[in-house]
């Protein structure tokens, strides 16, 4: 085996090891130590990666793009219900990979909301050209732009975002919260679309 090889095998077995740990625990609780306890000699993670959060960022733009890569096919962008059962299966079988979505995307490392913000473009990108799509299909009622409806659909993703950041969620079980968002997504964008009342 070249070289080169063998050194992308080694920063993809320290990454896979770093997915576990950081979407396990979380930013703040993984440490390297535990990191080296898969097999991984410490001075080998150290070679490769400087810093904790170097290995943190690393592992998270892994995330990002797998996430976004399985939920940007066609057919999940052109209906939401697709969408979110693609999605719910995909967080469930990857779940510290999901993990480490979420806790970017609700409850960043503070230290890190810039580089987290460009790690995160193309799935922001995808995130819009699905509610686009989506309100393209849509009648909407008099008065209201496309432009204004899709303000409010990400203005009220942010907010159930920061509702899931709320302290009565144990924020030390990343697992429970995938299930807490993922279960209420499809609701709450259903009641986005349609509202809570029985038409007239």
């Amino acid at each position: 085996m070249k070289r080169e090889e063998k050194t992308k095998l080694t920063r993809q077995k320290i990454i896979d090891a770093g997915i576990a740990e950081f979407g396990s625990n979380g930013y703040e609780k993984a440490n390297i130590n535990s990191i080296s306890g898969a097999g991984i000699a410490k001075g080998l993670i150290y070679h490769n990666f400087a810093t904790k959060d170097e290995l943190y960022l690393e592992c998270l733009r892994a995330c990002f793009d797998e996430i976004t890569e399985a939920l940007a096919c066609p057919d999940s962008i052109a209906d939401y219900s697709v969408y979110f059962n693609k999605r719910i299966c995909l967080f469930r079988e990857k779940r510290e990979v999901a993990a480490m979505v979420l806790e970017a995307l609700i409850n960043p490392p503070k230290i890190h909301l810039e580089k987290i913000a460009e790690i995160r473009t193309q799935y922001d990108r995808m995130n819009a050209e699905w509610i686009t799509k989506i309100l393209g299909k849509c009648e909407l009622r008099d008065g209201v732009t496309s432009e204004s409806a899709f303000r409010y659909l990400t203005l009220m993703q942010d907010m159930f975002n920061w509702y899931c950041t709320n302290p009565k969620f144990d924020r030390n079980k990343p697992k429970d919260l995938i299930e807490l968002h993922e279960s209420e997504l499809p609701r709450i964008f259903e009641f986005m679309l349609h509202g809570v009342l029985k038409g007239e």
